[in-house]
């Protein structure tokens, strides 16, 4: 079986939709109504957001990731994050290389590569 799509209620939509656009390349809309929207990026994954209340104090260990092709990707990532001013909340060069960071809902969404 192949995972789908992480689904997340979040504050704002179209905010939620950039971060994830210019972080994480969802830049296609593949589905999208007043309940839902749908974002996809080349490798196809699909991550849905519904405009709500989003969970609060969410485990440490409560995350989701993409994986990069290599170690370099990751790092000009978390450059770039920094740059942008995007809270880091973990950071691994040992094992997998990989960064966590919040996106704007206060999600772990982590970046690694072996």
């Amino acid at each position: 079986m192949k995972l789908n799509h992480v689904a997340l209620t979040v504050a704002d939509r179209e905010r939620s939709a950039r971060f994830y656009e210019r972080y994480f390349g969802m830049a296609q809309r593949v589905h999208e109504d007043e309940h839902l929207l749908i974002l996809a990026n080349a490798s196809g994954c699909l991550l849905a957001l519904s405009e709500g209340t989003p969970v609060v104090d969410v485990p440490r260990t409560t995350h989701f990731g993409f994986q990069c092709d290599g170690v370099d990707e990751v790092l000009v990532a978390r450059q770039r994050f920094s740059d942008d001013g995007i809270v880091e909340a973990e950071w691994q060069e040992h094992g997998p290389t990989r960064v966590q960071v919040f996106d704007p809902d206060g999600y772990r969404v982590e970046l690694y590569a072996f």
